[in-house]
């Protein structure tokens, strides 16, 4: 019972979209509108609205982040189906018909919360690269493969191993068209606006 009781609790945390509240605070369009259609931080950046944007990452990460949490103090055992539901809750959020973001700031703030030691690597892995890319795909698909070496390297649960593998796997795969779009030098930068 108190296993069913985190994954549906993350599940509902992870579900909230920060991207399209944040989009209501702040007065911008909704963001499967316009540049990515994603509701994820980069492309509301995309709006010009740098305080929707950061909003929006922070609560993004913050509900991976206090999932992870809850569940730490109810059941270590059992954190890894935390980071799974979160997750999934916000690629496959209930609120918004199962159609949600990529995952990646919510894995994040799992992570972070899980081991301050591999979330914060994960977390430099993907400012590293997106200040070099300017690409949060790049930035995002290079900061989750990433994960699983830190993991390999400082984490000794088996179960926390499998889940993020797992979990890394699905979220590269949410990234296929992105990954795509790289091939072909058509994939947008942060910096690309919306034009319409």
């Amino acid at each position: 019972m108190i296993a069913f009781l985190i994954v549906l609790a993350s599940y509902l945390i992870g579900s909230i979209p920060f991207g399209l509240v944040g989009g209501f605070f702040f007065k911008i369009r909704d963001p499967r509108t316009f540049g990515s259609k994603n509701i994820g931080a980069t492309n509301i950046l995309r709006s010009g609205n740098k305080k929707a944007a950061a909003f929006t990452l922070f609560f993004d990460m913050f509900k991976g982040f206090l999932a992870v949490l809850i569940a730490s103090y109810i059941d270590k055992d059992i954190v890894y189906l935390a980071i799974l539901s979160v997750v999934f809750g916000h690629i496959f959020p209930i609120y918004l018909l199962f159609k949600g973001g990529k995952g990646v700031a919510t894995f994040l703030g799992a992570l972070l919360s899980y081991s301050a030691l591999v979330g914060s690597l994960t977390l430099l892995t993907w400012i590293a690269v997106f200040y070099l890319t300017k690409k949060s795909s790049v930035a995002g698909i290079s900061s989750i493969a990433l994960s699983n070496f830190f993991l390999f390297l400082f984490c000794d649960n088996i179960s926390i191993k499998i889940s993020v593998l797992l979990l890394s796997i699905f979220i590269l795969f949410k990234h296929s068209d992105n990954i795509k779009r790289l091939l072909k030098k058509e994939e947008l930068s942060f910096e690309d606006r919306d034009k319409n």
